[in-house]
């Protein structure tokens, strides 16, 4: 977890802190390794990284306007190709 969350030392002193900080590390690991996973099974562990994949997805926002309404920015291309090529159906139509 050091390497691949960044997790290194706590520096907390409440146990009840520390026990929510392990439980959110851990789900943040199990995500990590299923990302991992999907790259895997579609071929594309050397081409992409779970960082990469994240980075990329982290490009898609969505928009609240005044009156509610709620709109996805550009979806890049990149990110469109990289979700076809694992097989993910996750944005939205317009």
């Amino acid at each position: 977890m050091k390497n691949d969350m960044k997790n290194d030392k706590t520096y907390l002193r409440d146990n009840d802190a520390i026990r929510g900080y392990f439980f959110i590390s851990f789900i943040a690991l199990y995500i990590h390794y299923r990302i991992l996973e999907i790259l895997r099974i579609n071929d594309l562990i050397g081409k992409y990284s779970v960082n990469e994949l994240l980075f990329e997805l982290s490009k898609v926002y969505a928009v609240k306007y005044s009156d509610n309404k709620i709109e996805f920015n550009e979806i890049p291309k990149k990110v469109e190709s990289l979700l076809k090529k694992i097989n993910m159906d996750i944005l939205p139509k317009n």
